[in-house]
């Protein structure tokens, strides 16, 4: 049976060549272009509800969002307008049980939630209160916060990374209203991009600056700490190469982690929570921005080469192997799965 997904991209307002959100097909290891599915300025993030059929999607470069109702598989019709966000948005997460869509600005730091009505249409959003750098010294030029992803934790905690501010913050949101629960500074120049939770409840952060992954653990009074570090192998080089996505394996063994520079995908073992490296293989392409897993195989975003590639896994070892399917895209930046609702 045909898997169907919608792709993301950059358009000429971001630099790149997408015409919008595109519709895809894969269906035994070949990929299908299945047309455009709405036109769009940088639809760089996209998410889908889970019980509605509306995709959202994060206008990176006209600090907006925008909700879509799914017409069939491969056709979205705006539901209500735009709505602001920050600058340079760049993520999206559903926050169902807060009843929110909550958005990351890279641009100004912004952590914004957005309610939900029950048809999916957005409401103007609520701000966290602003990041403050764990790191700043009386005396010394201030950093800018750098909001890059919020996760919906299995406690219905959301856990967001700042990028600028070498931080990840445990939020709550509860009737539309922030509560900061913990804000965990890493090292200076760590760079949190993106993170995973295990469902142990152990937190793998993968980081764009120091190109680690950061194993966090919760104490008994529910505070996280750091557990460990893991590199990523010879071949990634912090200041050169800049991990991007972070993914548990569908058996929640292994991590799968794509590095952009280096164009590849690492691969790390889950031992006792912590990660050990196994090994890498190649993303059969340029800057490697997002993937998914889909079965035994890996769908790779690749940027700078504007395709999407399908690379098989190897099952003993779930190392990527050689490309199944190669579909030409303009600078694909987000692959999201359609919900069937």
């Amino acid at each position: 049976m045909e898997k169907r997904f919608w792709v993301g991209g950059y358009s000429p307002d971001g630099g790149g060549t997408s015409l919008g959100i595109r519709a895809m097909g894969y269906t035994q290891g070949v990929l299908t272009d299945l047309g455009l599915a709405h036109a769009a300025e940088s639809p760089s993030w996209l998410a889908t509800h889970p019980r509605l059929p509306v995709l959202y999607a994060a206008l990176e470069h006209r600090g907006e969002v925008a909700a879509y109702r799914i017409l069939g598989h491969n056709k979205l019709e705006p539901l209500g307008k735009p709505k602001l966000a920050g600058a340079l948005l760049c993520h999206l997460v559903v926050a169902e049980a807060a009843g929110a869509l909550v958005a990351s600005c890279y641009g100004d730091g912004k952590m914004l939630a957005y309610p939900m009505d029950a048809d999916g249409t957005l409401s103007d959003p609520v701000p966290a209160a602003e990041s403050i750098d764990p790191f700043a010294v009386p005396g010394h030029p201030e950093r800018a916060s750098h909001s890059h992803q919020a996760t919906v934790l299995r406690s219905g905690v959301i856990a967001t990374t700042d990028l600028g501010h070498d931080a990840v913050r445990f939020c709550d949101l509860v009737q539309g209203q922030w509560k900061l629960r913990q804000q965990l500074g890493l090292r200076k120049g760590d760079g949190p991009r993106h993170l995973v939770e295990h469902p142990s409840g152990f937190i793998y952060v993968v980081t764009e600056h120091g190109a680690e992954v950061i194993t966090l653990r919760a104490d008994a009074a529910g505070v996280y700490r750091e557990l460990c570090r893991t590199g990523l192998g010879e071949k990634v080089l912090a200041g050169s190469d800049f991990p991007a996505e972070i993914s548990l394996d569908t058996n929640n063994d292994r991590l799968y982690i794509g590095v952009r520079g280096a164009g590849i995908v690492a691969v790390l073992d889950l031992v006792s929570g912590r990660p050990v490296l196994r090994g890498s293989g190649s993303c059969a392409g340029a800057w490697p921005r997002h993937h998914l897993q889909v079965g035994n195989s890996l769908l790779v975003a690749n940027q700078l080469s504007n395709t999407i590639e399908a690379i098989g896994l190897e099952g003993a070892d779930g190392l990527p192997q050689d490309s199944l399917s190669s579909l030409p895209m303009e600078s694909p930046t987000c692959i999201a799965a359609q919900v069937t609702v």
